[in-house]
């Protein structure tokens, strides 16, 4: 993960790098807020400024920029381009050559209104050629361009997998929305001048009030690829927290392993400690091993993880993330992080084993092992149960009536105390939890299956251990599945008692930034058949709430004359059909964290710097239908440079099929590839789709963290029969197959799978329980539990158990039965 968290880095630095490389100084207009996904929204600049800009002394150059990444291109059959990753840039084509990156390969700059430039990657994959029309999809519908020239990125055929479209700079104001005005001004200063000195020249000129933000070209170049850094974050920080978690399960592993090592050399340490060994030097001896360990461990894993990363573009690749190809980067910080967490993980696993053997007396040696006293230990079960008293303590607001979402990091914090308690009591309560799990052995496989359940319990700290790495596993798992569950079932009880029309238009894909035009809706209520259309879009802006407190929001816009004829919308208080101009509906649950109530005014700033004043009239308690703040569709777009909607949903007559009017709904759809039509039904499935989607993925991610808790039981085996040789021995003496023998192992390994995940469902029950209460303000309101999933992580646990001691039931099965005794 730092591998590729580094090498992401470096291709963005190089790739603004270069896109900055001829460009000084850029002037921007002063920051008015920061959205809810943390993006900068700034006021636009007048055209004026730039000849303004340009007669500063030192000035070379200076052009006006403006683009936008709300417009979709279609290919040549008319589909979309683009989607995840680097976006759609349609904007002005540089004119100075310095501070352009972009060069043309074929045709001609565009120099009138109606022609495009486009990079030669975007050429290639919409098959276009010169002299094309090139279709966009905008806010205000459906443009047709001609294709005049190709473009390159250097020699590179795009930048950075972005499709980068170009056009004049009056065309890219007015299909960006911003006719007149400029995103940016870029300057190219005369040789001799220095970066910083133009930029403070160009501030004395006190441009838009004096708050213009002007900084240099390297400056700028630093930000934009920070930004998006930051932006591809999420993907590296998600991988981390599963790589901590499989480091988790591995280090009860490792000290499962430890624990079972000291107790087989119990005889050695205190022969050890009665010819004069100290306890330090058996702490030392102990410590150095599990660091050795841990130093090869760390060295194989470390390449392992080069070569992972490697995987980890090519499966970005696949999934659609064009990211451009580079060599992997490989930083010293990396490989020591990496190989001091495991080191430091596997010697911290082993200090709690190396302490215990400091405590081999000399008389120890009169004994064949050490004798597990785990599970009458009195620290250990007060530290458990004041975990768990803490934990109850945190996740209390869960159950309270509504709870506020600033209290939902302490109940995170507070179910993470509940697993953490369950593991520190494992010992205490692996005795008595063993023998329910195994109670029907005996019944089933005779002596065998008896054999098996006392070998299971009378190692308590053992089974404990080992089956705790399982229980983090399937705790997890277990946890995901059901709140997955709840949140479908919470989905299809919205949708059912929420929206109760018939068909909904939305953008194909959900991530993308271009809805619909706000005619469209006119045009589908034209359609026979159709009784009522209701659009919703959305503003992006800050809320001005006090000095103090003034926060980025979506905030919701509405047709009031047509909304509750398609949707079911619930209210605590006030009527949102008579929602009128100058008014705003606010979610209840976010009222009273604000300390909002109806009657107060909130003042809304919009990404065209417009600040209008809303009156309270309505708290709703709808968030996953209505949202948090809903103002009407006419003063959304007087806040908004280019209102689009983002959701459309209609009813049909009564009488009138679904079938009887797709075709027709589809027709009036067929300008716009971007927007696909689903019925309810549809519509249903494909968000349900999208979380199984991402359910799959951390499925995927938590498959390792399972397998090592396998790998953990295999280990154990094997370490235990080599610990129990003559044990094993005796039985074989004494009549006992080798049948008999293989079963017993793989026995006991099911015992310990099936307390594991035993243990990791009812934990992840009452994890997700708690966290659906908690959750419940934003949308999650039923508990559900798919019980064909939690049967299938039971079978699946007891069959990879088998598997897992097929290899430790041969080799106990091919034990030399005169050796085995022999043995000492």
């Amino acid at each position: 993960t730092l591998i590729l968290n580094s090498t992401i880095g470096r291709v963005f630095d190089d790739l603004f790098g270069d896109l900055g490389q001829g460009v000084d100084t850029v002037v921007r207009g002063p920051e008015l807020f920061t959205d809810q996904q943390g993006q900068v929204t700034r006021v636009l600049l007048d055209d004026s400024l730039v000849a303004k800009v340009e007669a500063v002394p030192g000035v070379a150059v200076a052009e006006g920029s403006a683009s936008t990444v709300s417009i979709t291109v279609l290919d040549r059959k008319g589909d979309a381009m683009g989607g995840f990753g680097p976006p759609t840039i349609v904007g002005a084509w540089g004119v100075d050559d310095t501070m352009n990156s972009y060069r043309i390969a074929e045709g001609r700059a565009p120099r009138a209104a109606g022609e495009v430039v486009i990079d030669r990657a975007g050429v290639d994959k919409g098959h276009f050629k010169l002299g094309d029309a090139v279709q966009l999809i905008t806010a205000d519908g459906r443009e047709s361009l001609k294709l005049v020239g190709v473009s390159t990125f250097g020699e590179a055929d795009s930048a950075g997998g972005s499709l980068n479209v170009s056009t004049t700079l009056a065309e890219a104001q007015r299909l960006s929305g911003k006719v007149g005005q400029l995103d940016e001004i870029d300057v190219r200063a005369e040789t001799g001048i220095a970066p910083e000195e133009l930029v403070q020249r160009i501030k004395a000129l006190k441009l838009a009030g004096g708050k213009a933000d002007v900084i240099t070209g390297t400056q700028y170049s630093d930000e934009q690829a920070s930004d998006l850094k930051q932006g591809f974050g999420f993907f590296t920080t998600a991988l981390l927290v599963f790589a901590f978690i499989a480091l988790f399960v591995g280090w009860f592993i490792i000290s499962n392993t430890f624990s079972i090592l000291v107790a087989q050399r119990t005889r050695e340490l205190a022969l050890m400690r009665a010819i004069g060994a100290s306890r330090r030097q058996v702490l030392t001896s102990v410590v150095v091993e599990a660091l050795v360990i841990g130093i090869v461990s760390a060295l194989v894993g470390f390449g392992a993880g080069v070569l992972l990363a490697a995987g980890a573009f090519a499966a970005l690749h696949a999934l659609g993330v064009e990211i451009p190809q580079t060599s992997l980067l490989v930083e010293p910080s990396s490989a020591l992080i990496a190989v001091l967490v495991g080191v430091g993980v596997t010697v911290v696993a082993a200090i709690m084993p190396a302490v215990r053997a400091t405590r081999v007396s000399p008389l120890a040696a009169m004994r064949d092992v050490a004798i597990d006293r785990s599970a009458t230990a009195k620290l250990r079960p007060a530290a458990g149960i004041a975990c768990l008293l803490l934990a109850i303590l945190l996740v209390s607001p869960a159950f309270g009536t509504a709870m506020p979402t600033s209290k939902l990091p302490g109940v995170g914090i507070g179910l993470g105390l509940i697993m953490l308690g369950v593991l520190i009591l494992g010992p205490t309560m692996a005795r008595p939890l063993a023998k329910a799990v195994g109670f029907w052995l005996p019944a089933v496989k005779g002596v065998t299956g008896r054999l098996a359940r006392q070998n299971a319990v009378r190692s308590p700290r053992r089974t404990a251990s080992t089956s705790a790495a399982l229980i983090v596993g399937v705790t997890l798992v277990s946890f995901i599945t059901i709140f997955a569950s709840s949140a479908k079932s919470s989905i299809n009880t919205a949708i059912g008692s929420g929206f109760k029309g018939d068909y909904i238009i939305q953008p194909a894909n959900q991530f993308s930034l271009n809805g619909a035009p706000t005619t469209l809706a006119t045009e589908l209520a034209k359609v026979d058949g159709v009784d009522a259309v209701t659009p919703f879009g959305f503003l992006s802006g800050q809320l001005l709430l006090s000095k103090d407190e003034q926060p980025g929001a979506f905030i919701g816009a509405i047709d009031p004359a047509t909304a509750e004829k398609v949707f079911n919308f619930k209210m605590t208080s006030g009527n949102l059909s008579k929602l009128s101009s100058g008014q705003m509906v606010i979610d209840q649950q976010v009222a009273k964290e604000r300390g909002l109530k109806i009657g107060d005014t909130v003042r809304v700033r919009g990404d065209n710097a417009k600040v209008l004043p809303f009156r309270v009239t309505g708290l709703s308690n709808d968030p996953a239908l209505l949202g948090q703040w809903t103002v009407t569709r006419t003063d959304a777009a007087k806040l908004q440079r280019q209102p689009t909607d983002f959701l459309i949903g209609l009813t049909l007559d009564k009488g009138v099929s679904l079938d009887a009017v797709r075709a027709d709904l589809r027709d009036v759809l067929k300008p716009y590839p971007t927007l696909k039509l689903q019925d309810r039904e549809q519509y249903t499935s494909s968000i349900i789709a999208s979380i199984s989607a991402l359910l799959n993925v951390i499925y995927g991610l938590l498959l390792v963290s399972v397998l090592i808790a396998f790998i953990g039981i295999a280990n154990t085996m094997l370490l235990s029969i080599h610990e129990r040789t003559r044990e094993l021995g005796l039985l074989r003496a004494m009549g006992m197959s080798r049948s008999q023998m293989r079963s017993l192992v793989r026995w006991e390994a099911v015992i310990v799978a099936l307390l594991g995940t035993a243990i990791g469902i009812i934990v992840g029950l009452g994890l997700s329980w708690i966290m659906v209460r908690a959750l419940k303000s934003q949308g999650i309101t039923d508990f559900a539990v798919n019980v064909p999933s939690m049967v299938t992580i039971v079978v699946l646990a007891a069959g990879f158990a088998v598997v897992a001691s097929l290899w430790p039931a041969y080799k106990a099965s091919k034990l030399d039965v005169l050796e085995a005794i022999a043995t000492e």
